[in-house]
């Protein structure tokens, strides 16, 4: 029987509650409600489009997460999970188990975040574009940007399009996550952080936000970059990157105390690569 965390979902600019050991939420994915893996969020829609379910092939236990580009209003529509959790050490090594399904070279992106005081310290990423039928574990090392402890993490799994299809998903990519963890501990700071291997735009966190959020991307190559945010009737309200940027990591931070609670859209827009987010700002 594996040994779940009691880890609510939180958002850096609320409280933590007090934990003796703190690891990754329903790490299992074997805790569900309302078609929800408890601790995390997912951009499932009731009742329209269900990209994340449980499914009950799993690594361990009796539960795995699984993920798939579903048909949304006629165009396919990828997955993504997150969940946000206090930390208080220094971990070298983020992993897990997973299987994966691409169709029309589509990709598997994991990505982890370490903050301390609302400031990114540290990250992992996993990327993956090869089918893999059966569970295989993967194992990122955490590259450190500065010193210190983080005090919290925040990570996302998700599929990205192929930028030869200028970003879209191909309908029936999909995947399944079992068993992560956070272990080790890392003394040093990166002196070169390892490059990502495909273009990818995360989910912002924290979400929902107020007034401000942290929207982060990574750039398989360098190129002219455009990260815009809109409302939900399409108006643009907010340009937070317009200009060349070089392959690698990169964030914005976008501030909505100037705007109403709701709905909003933010885009990221390179060289051969289009993707879109839906993020919440409740005031």
């Amino acid at each position: 029987m594996k040994r779940i965390a009691p880890v609510f979902l939180c958002a850096l600019a609320v409280l933590f509650p007090a934990l003796t050991e703190a690891q990754i939420p329903n790490a299992g994915f074997e805790t569900w409600g309302s078609g929800e893996p408890t601790g995390w969020t997912t951009n499932n829609y009731a009742g329209y489009y269900t990209p994340v379910t449980q499914t009950s092939t799993a690594h361990s236990g009796s539960s795995a997460l699984q993920g798939a580009v579903v048909s949304a209003f006629t165009v396919p529509y990828a997955p993504f999970v997150y969940t946000g959790f206090p930390i208080s050490q220094r971990y070298m090594t983020f992993s897990g188990w997973y299987t994966f399904d691409p169709v029309g070279g589509d990709s598997l992106y994991g990505w982890i975040s370490m903050f301390k005081s609302h400031s990114l310290i540290g990250y992992a990423v996993f990327t993956n574009k090869i089918a893999q039928g059966v569970y295989t574990q993967f194992s990122a090392t955490v590259s450190y940007l500065q010193g210190g402890t983080p005090d919290s993490c925040a990570t996302w799994f998700g599929i990205a399009g192929s930028s030869g299809n200028s970003g879209r998903f191909n309908l029936g990519s999909a995947f399944t996550l079992d068993d992560l963890s956070l272990s080790g501990t890392a003394t040093g700071v990166a002196e070169h952080v390892t490059q990502p291997l495909a273009f990818a735009l995360f989910q912002n966190f924290p979400n929902p936000f107020n007034p401000s959020t942290l929207i982060q991307y990574q750039l398989a190559g360098a190129g002219p970059v455009r990260l815009t945010v809109f409302d939900i009737l399409g108006r643009e309200v907010a340009t937070l990157v317009d200009g060349v940027q070089q392959q690698g990591t990169h964030e914005a931070r976008f501030d909505g105390g100037g705007l109403s609670s709701g709905v909003y859209l933010y885009r990221l827009q390179t060289t051969g690569f289009v993707q879109q987010r839906k993020m919440m700002l409740e005031k």
